[in-house]
């Protein structure tokens, strides 16, 4: 596989004024069309910078690439995916939920996210090269939603697991890892509800269950 130079992963500069900005958010949702439609391999600057109405000089005023593109593209799908996430907990909380209908809520939330353009969600998390730094924040974003997890599960007498910081990083990992793949794949396995259904008392049943 032919490697990236780390150079080319990063914005050539950051957008300060308005008319800037929205030239930088046109570039990406043209991106996030182009790659939708025809894939990363078709996905060429000329296409992007011809869908966002734009000369590609422009474009390279800002991206000189576009992998640097969907840099930008993934970074702004891991804000988006904490935001819902610090809601869903903000909801639980203020509704005072019980477990399964906190579980609902949160799984109901996760295939809405993936819901979204799978195709592209696909294409920024597997086959976008990724900088140092969205690489470790991506392990930051994972950690900090295991963290917010357990506080939340703590406030449930009935989860009886007696590790609840790894049982958080595991629903985390799974709700992620289920959700991603159910979106990626329609048409196959359960129908929608029910694998939501499935998933939420899978999660119960794990939370719930004391060690022997």
């Amino acid at each position: 596989m032919k490697r990236t130079k780390p150079e080319r992963l990063e914005p050539r500069k950051t957008p300060r004024q308005r008319r800037a900005r929205a030239t930088v958010d046109d570039l990406l949702e043209a991106a996030a069309q182009v790659f939708d439609a025809l894939g990363y391999a078709a996905g060429t600057t000329n296409r992007i910078a011809e869908r966002a109405g734009v000369s590609i000089g422009t474009l390279y005023q800002y991206f000189p690439s576009k992998e640097a593109l969907a840099v930008a593209l993934l970074e702004r799908h891991l804000e988006d995916g904490m935001r819902r996430l610090n809601a869903w907990v903000g909801r639980a909380v203020a509704e005072s939920r019980s477990l399964r209908g906190t579980l609902e809520l949160f799984v109901a939330g996760m295939i809405a996210l993936h819901d979204e353009r799978p195709r592209l969600q696909h294409i920024l998390l597997e086959e976008t090269p990724l900088p140092a730094r969205v690489h470790d924040a991506l392990l930051a974003a994972e950690r900090a939603a295991a963290e917010q997890v357990a506080e939340l599960l703590r406030r449930y007498p009935e989860v009886r697991h007696p590790r609840l910081a790894e049982a958080a990083v595991m629903a985390v990992q799974t709700v992620e890892h289920l959700t991603h793949r159910f979106a990626a794949h329609p048409g196959q396995g359960l129908p929608r509800d029910a694998f939501a259904a499935e998933l939420v008392r899978m999660l119960e049943a794990y939370l719930t269950r004391a060690e022997p």
